[in-house]
């Protein structure tokens, strides 16, 4: 039997290399490079809210948010409801959210990679919130008089952009992630889309068509409406928006 034997030289560098090859990556530290979230805050207008985070590198990561608005009924929305007049109305609010995002994660007194700690960020935001009606009414009284049938549906919808600062925790062997939004102020073009389909006759079919475009110029755009009452309106704004909240969720 042949034995083989070692050089001098190479016996240090084979025991150098021993526990080299046993030191794990990230000074020391697990990576966590998914992270599914769920969203808090937005359960207070009803809505569903789930974020994926994706880690490109230990300083860069990318996130999609997509939020769902349960349908409601609103309360007080185009509430037309008078002396003598019966309105009868099905109504119903309801949206989704989409929110695309990158984050840079500029932590310097924790050495842990991303996606731990203070991050800057830029995000996009589109949505569609919808309204949808079909109201009918009759008048009883001797000042009113007339009936309508109407189908109204009206659309906000908004693209904005703006940048986010917040703070992401792990914890729990780095499982549980936190993550808070503080500051992420956004500019936003709005588009309002009315789709009116009013069908009727009389004072009280004149006098709808002119609650629905106070009811939108003040509550919705701030803005003078000029409604079509058979076919579609569309108008544009500019404004400000804010987005704000806390995600908790699983790292893996």
């Amino acid at each position: 039997m042949r034995l083989f034997r070692l050089s001098p030289l190479l016996l240090p560098a084979l025991l150098l290399a021993q526990p080299l090859a046993a030191q794990p990556d990230s000074v020391g530290f697990i990576t966590r490079r998914n992270v599914l979230k769920l969203g808090l805050t937005s359960t207070f207008i009803q809505a569903i809210s789930l974020n994926y985070e994706r880690v490109l590198n230990p300083d860069w990561s990318v996130a999609l948010t997509v939020s769902y608005m349960l349908p409601l009924t609103p309360s007080g929305l185009f509430d037309l409801n008078a002396e003598h007049i019966t309105f009868g109305a099905d109504r119903e609010l309801t949206g989704y959210y989409i929110t695309p995002e990158v984050k840079w994660y500029i932590e310097k007194s924790d050495k842990r990679p991303a996606p731990r700690g203070l991050y800057l960020g830029a995000y996009l935001r589109y949505s569609d919130t919808r309204y949808t009606a079909a109201i009918s009414a009759v008048a009883t009284g001797d000042n009113a008089g007339g009936r309508i049938d109407t189908d109204l549906r009206i659309d906000l919808i908004e693209f904005g952009v703006g940048p986010a600062l917040g703070y992401q925790f792990l914890c729990l062997k780095d499982r549980l992630a936190i993550d808070a939004i503080f500051f992420a102020p956004r500019w936003s073009l709005y588009t309002l889309k009315v789709k009116a389909d009013l069908q009727g006759e009389g004072e009280l079919y004149s006098d709808l068509a002119q609650a629905i475009e106070d009811r939108l110029g003040r509550d919705v755009t701030d803005m003078n409406i000029d409604l079509s009452t058979t076919g579609s309106t569309t108008i544009d704004r500019n404004s400000l928006g804010y987005r704000y909240g806390i995600k908790v969720g699983y790292a893996f």
